[in-house]
């Protein structure tokens, strides 16, 4: 048989099947092309005029209706350089555009460009048909062979002994897996993805929903709301419990006519190995018996490490780290690059805490890598001892990538970062090992799981039994031991033996009416957040900087808090989170009720007898639910399953129930959804779901189901912030008193809240400890109580302080007397100019918006002041020394803030700041203070 027969013979087929040609050989729509009038240029009557191409004598490469499958270009310029000649071979048609797209087969350096090129173009353009009866077109004698060999021939007896030639065609389609921590996104990856697209039917990126620094830092919707923008369609991108097993994504394939490959980086080729995976190749099997891996080509030097670096880096400047985003990510988002960059700085602050180091002695036993000489030491000696039992590493706890991708300000291995983690005794008999701590009992055991927990936290390790839910001693042969387990043994009191112990504290009192579900002087406090939780001021968050606490300050007096989302309305109602499971509505009321997607939530009755006899809140509430309950059953089952997930989505809502008011009247009633967020089964929140409350008041709606019996159901009340009017002015105020209390301890703008508390509790301990004849207190010491009083971490308990500072009995009496009764008041103290000075820019904000919920503001501002001066009346009255001192403390905060005239018509504004959701109350917090002592 001829080349040029065999050419046909191959080609037409493919030609056929690729939709280039119709079943007739012409191409669809040929004959509007060919109507095409031509501009005529004398001596070239096929060339349009001015094109500048030289007319060519050989076969054409479009010959009336007829594309050709092998097409050769004269005298065409590709990246910058000019070439006598391109092989191309015809890929797709597109009658519609009257595109064609062709792919370079030769010369070599440009092989597998792909580019389109216009149907006219082609036909009057330096195209011909490739000549394939000549042998000089090497490339395209290679491919012919590929067509060949992907024929897949085999004998089969015919009772004659004679062959027939039998195509194989078990497998229609490859799907190409590009899996990865993805952390981020970045242009190598983006490069790759393309390269697999181009080998494969369809390529997929699989990634999990991990959130666990460092190593995990972004979870899946962080990572793909970043890939959408670098361009890779949502609906590519699959979530997997491991990127490297992509069950959820090929559950809609077909396993035996479906083969998988995936793709992996050179340094990673060997990651994918076992039974299961083996190299590409061309007969392959359906993925139900083999994965197949490719390896990608290298594009590019950027590395996950280096991005990482650059955005997370504190000494990387801010004009960099955009610069180096944009051209990174090849675009530019400021919330994506907040969210980015938030993530990645707290990377350098993970590993101060996570790697062991300890003091041993010459015999030899290991705790960890401050045995070895480095990091690098520490993980040869682990493969080697695995190597020894006939294992091998799997994987490390540590991540070396990024330990060594940052710069650590502490001494390396054996000298630091923390102390010995063997904080019991070498034995049942007196201490003995040279330990930092000697305990016993469940105070060692749970010094120990402490520790374990901190680095758990940031692996992707987790317990294997109930060890760390039990958290309780199983040591059964130590002495010491048993004897300190007995004397914590609790002995058997009455039930209410608590309450005459410490029913004289305050805060008992106040906790006992918080939480206890009777009526107290007919009113109740319900818990603020129920479920949901607390939302922050700008100064309750100790990780916003200075500089973020300026940002906020001045966007809020700009009218510009609505950068990131929409400013919305926080109502004064009471809170409650709902869920769909099983066809019926369930609703939390504490996160109890939220574990294990909701099996011990409440339901409709539920509620009903948790609030029976209890008045207006009863109805609040039961009127809720069975609304609620109405109006969701009415929705499809895909749409209940999209908002709630079967229990492990849950939407907050405001009840507004004028009857049961709190200090704001609305005189409305009112379902007022906020938002939803997803649980695991420890009701641990792992991600929120943006316009949730608008898209399900938006179902709810659209099926006629908004008006209920009792409430109005609808979204959130989305607020416009104005820029004051005084916006200079008052900027320069405020700013001048942050400054202020910035200047106090030589902060920087790029110091956080918290280090203003670090040094603020510093100062008071080393003033402390030289009047107490302590004058040179040891680091250790100073850390160990800063941490507890700054930051509330009692992991530094009363024994071991007392152990520790029994040598310095004035130090020690002082530190005591301190924690017990200073410390609460002295952290109010402390935090009292921020909260004054939020307060009155939230409290100016306010006062310059208008447009509330309230259908009434006027007569609302007024009957919150009736309420005030009411309170204010009964407390004098009441003659209650403790609660004349809590009025007092209100009513300056109140004053503050530019008392009565500082009041509005709802509880505050709630808007979002680099990625986190905060409030601005103005005076509010202080009157609800107010109204609620003549209750509580």
């Amino acid at each position: 048989m001829s080349l040029k027969k065999l050419i046909e013979e191959i080609t037409k087929p493919v030609i056929d099947e690729m939709g280039i040609v119709s079943g007739d050989g012409t191409i669809k729509g040929g004959s509007k092309v060919s109507k095409v009038k031509k501009m005529k240029k004398k001596g070239h009557t096929s060339v349009p005029y001015g094109s500048g191409y030289k007319k060519v004598s050989e076969a054409q490469a479009v010959k009336g209706s007829k594309v050709q499958k092998f097409i050769t270009g004269h005298n065409l310029t590709m990246k910058g350089k000019k070439y006598k000649e391109i092989e191309f071979e015809t890929l797709k048609v597109d009658n519609s555009r009257k595109m064609i797209t062709l792919r370079i087969i030769a010369p070599k350096k440009l092989f597998g460009i792909e580019t389109p090129v216009k149907f006219s173009t082609l036909r009057r353009g330096p195209f011909t048909k490739t000549d394939t009866g000549k042998k000089r077109n090497e490339n395209v004698e290679k491919k012919l062979d590929l067509h060949r060999e992907s024929v897949v021939y085999s004998n089969v007896d015919n009772g004659d002994s004679a062959s027939n030639l039998k195509e194989e065609k078990n497998i229609k389609k490859v799907v190409g897996v590009f899996g990865g921590r993805f952390q981020p996104f970045h242009s190598g990856h983006l490069a790759t993805y393309k390269w697999l697209s181009k080998q494969v039917d369809e390529a997929y990126i699989t990634t999990s929903d991990i959130k666990k620094p460092p190593r995990h830092p972004m979870n899946f919707k962080e990572k793909v709301r970043h890939m959408v923008k670098v361009g890779i369609p949502k609906n590519r991108i699959v979530m997997e419990k491991s990127p490297y097993v992509a069950k959820n994504l090929l559950n809609k394939f077909d396993p035996e006519t479906t083969a998988v490959v995936y793709v992996v980086g050179e340094k990673d080729a060997g990651r994918l190995s076992g039974k299961y995976f083996k190299p590409y190749k061309k007969d392959m099997k359906g993925f139900d018996e083999h994965g197949y891996i490719v390896t990608a080509p290298q594009v590019g030097n950027i590395s996950g490490t280096k991005t990482r670096d650059m955005l997370g880096n504190p000494k990387v400047d801010d004009k960099e780290k955009v610069k180096f985003f944009k051209k990174t990510f090849g675009y530019y988002d400021k919330g994506v690059y907040n969210m980015m960059t938030n993530k990645f700085k707290k990377l350098y602050e993970v590993y101060r805490g996570l790697l062991e180091s300890t003091g041993t002695q010459s015999d030899g036993v290991d705790d960890g890598p401050g045995f070895i000489s480095s990091l690098k030491s520490y993980l040869l000696r682990g493969e080697k001892e695995a190597g020894r039992l006939g294992w091998e590493i799997a994987k490390n706890l540590i991540d070396d990538e990024n330990y060594y991708s940052q710069e650590f300000d502490i001494p390396k291995y054996p000298n630091g970062p923390i102390g010995s983690v063997s904080y019991g005794p070498a034995g049942a008999a007196e201490p003995s090992a040279a330990n930092d701590l000697d305990l016993v009992g469940s105070e060692m055991w749970n010094h120990w799981l402490d520790h374990i927990d901190m680095i758990l936290k940031n692996q992707d390790y987790e317990y294997t039994d109930k060890l760390k839910k039990s958290r309780k001693s199983v040591l059964k042969h130590s002495k010491n031991t048993l004897d300190q387990l007995e004397k914590e043994e609790p002995t058997n009191t009455d039930q209410d033996r608590g309450n005459e112990q410490h029913g004289k504290y305050d805060i008992v009192k106040e906790v006992h009416s918080l939480t206890s579900n009777l009526e107290r002087n007919g009113k109740e406090l319900l818990l603020m957040g129920g479920a949901y939780g607390h939302m922050s001021h700008p100064f309750d968050d100790k990780d916003l900087t200075f500089k973020d606490l300026k940002n906020i300050i001045t966007l809020g007096l700009g009218g510009q808090l609505n950068r990131e989302d929409n400013v919305t309305e926080k109502t004064d109602g009471q809170n409650l989170m709902i869920s769909w499971k099983d066809g019926k509505l369930i609703s939390a009321r504490n996160k109890g009720h939220i574990k294990n997607k909701g099996e011990t939530a409440l339901s409709i009755k539920d509620v009903e007898r948790k609030f029976k006899g209890r008045g207006d809140i009863r109805d609040a509430f039961v009127y809720a639910v069975r609304d609620l309950s109405k109006a969701i059953g009415a929705l499809s089952d895909k749409q209940q399953n999209k908002i709630f997930g079967g229990g492990s989505k849950w939407m907050s809502l405001e009840v507004m129930w004028p009857a049961s008011e709190n200090v704001v009247n609305y005189d409305i009633t009112e379902l007022m959804f906020h938002g939803t967020m997803e649980y695991d089964d420890n009701a641990r929140v792992i991600g929120q779901a943006k316009d949730s409350a608008r898209m399900l008041a938006g179902m709810i709606k659209q099926v006629n189901q908004n008006i209920q019996k009792h409430y109005k159901i609808k979204k959130p009340h989305f607020m416009d912030v104005p820029k004051h009017q005084d916006f200079g002015k008052l900027k320069d105020k405020f700013l001048g008193r942050l400054n202020k209390l910035q200047s106090q301890y030589a902060l920087k703008d790029n110091d956080t809240l918290s280090m203003y508390h670090q040094m603020y509790w510093q100062e008071w301990i080393l003033n402390g400890a030289k009047q107490t004849g302590y004058p040179k207190i040891t680091n250790e010491i100073l850390v160990k109580l800063t941490k507890r009083w700054a930051f509330f971490d009692k992991s530094y308990k009363i024994p071991q302080i007392k152990k520790q500072l029994k040598e310095y009995p004035k130090f020690l009496e002082w530190v005591l007397s301190t924690d017990k009764n200073d410390h609460a008041k002295m952290v109010k103290e402390n935090m009292k100019p921020f909260e004054t000075l939020f307060f009155d820019v939230g409290a100016t904000i306010l006062k310059n918006m208008d447009g509330w919920m309230a259908i009434n503001p006027a007569k609302s501002v007024q009957n919150m002041r009736k309420k005030v001066q009411g309170a204010i009346k009964a407390i004098r009255s009441g003659g209650d020394i403790k609660k004349l001192n809590r009025l007092k403390i209100q009513l300056d905060r109140l004053n503050a803030i530019g008392g009565f005239d500082a009041i509005v018509p709802t509880e505050g504004i709630v808007f979002k700041y680099k990625g986190n959701t905060y409030k601005f109350t103005g005076a509010f917090a202080p009157v609800n203070q107010i109204t609620g002592m003549m209750f509580f």
